[in-house]
């Protein structure tokens, strides 16, 4: 009977591991938070993999208490960053600003809040080049006025034409670029692709060039 009850456990026992598998291990890699504009960070996950834990924080979840469980965090510019999200900075973490535009302000509002900043130097050239050609465009298709005013006027497809006046074809202009910096190579690229005609004006070489 001895021998029954000892093969009776032994089955059980090996139902309940079976039944009920051990639960995965934790992610013990540190957290680090990115409070950029753009919500997609696939580019830090990519140079941190097997580093460290990605996860970008939107305004709108500054209460999920992921900023403070965080090791480092990634932003662009700590003057610009919301007031709110500043006070939820701790001074244990390491804050990182990639390409900050007024170096010595965020260093001296870093020094306020007490939290150890560091800048990095890194490139935004396509990120400005996206938002130059975006702002670019914009303005020949008056696409500003007309989202404005379609969302508000009642007699849409009448009250919108006059708008139109002025709107511009891309393909056979001339866009002029003061400088050879890598945002503005990569403005050129875009541009070229709408069929835009580049001119480059290098201010220190007094060079010339066009495509």
């Amino acid at each position: 009977m001895s021998a029954t009850n000892n093969r009776s456990s032994t089955t059980m026992s090996l139902h309940h591991r079976t039944t009920n598998p051990p639960p995965p291990q934790q992610n013990l890699l540190p957290l680090v938070v990115t409070l950029n504009c753009i919500e997609d960070c696939a580019i830090e996950q990519d140079s941190l993999s097997g580093v460290a834990s990605i996860e970008h924080v939107p305004l709108s979840r500054l209460s999920d208490g992921k900023i403070e469980s965080a090791a480092a965090v990634l932003l662009h510019s700590l003057a610009y960053l919301p007031r709110a999200a500043q006070r939820r900075l701790r001074p244990y973490q390491l804050i990182l600003c990639l390409g900050s535009a007024d170096r010595a302000v965020d260093s001296a509002l870093a020094a306020d809040l007490g939290l150890r900043l560091v800048h990095v130097d890194t490139s935004r050239a396509e990120e400005i080049a996206d938002t130059v050609m975006a702002l670019f465009l914009g303005l020949l298709r008056r696409t500003h006025l007309l989202s404005r005013h379609t969302l508000s006027a009642s007699g849409w497809l009448g009250s919108v034409q006059p708008l139109c006046r002025g709107m511009r074809r891309c393909r056979g202009l001339v866009l002029g670029i003061v400088g050879r910096s890598a945002s503005a190579k990569s403005l050129a690229t875009r541009s070229l692709a709408f069929k835009i005609s580049v001119l480059y004006f290098d201010v220190h070489e007094v060079f010339i060039c066009a495509f």
